[in-house]
């Protein structure tokens, strides 16, 4: 994939058991916790759009 060459790490802190949830939720969907973020904040950014506008 091409953007991953542009990818830098993220820290991000969050509780023990929301770092549980968000593995269970990566497992459950077959990614990765890297993924799943990345797709929520894509799914965001699409949706504040039409309200910049």
């Amino acid at each position: 994939m091409a953007e991953e060459r542009n990818m830098v790490n993220l820290t991000l802190t969050v509780t023990r058991e929301e770092r549980k949830a968000l593995k269970q939720l990566a497992l459950d969907k077959d990614t990765t916790v890297s993924a799943l973020l990345r797709e929520w904040l894509k799914e965001h950014l699409e949706q504040e759009k039409p309200a910049k506008n």
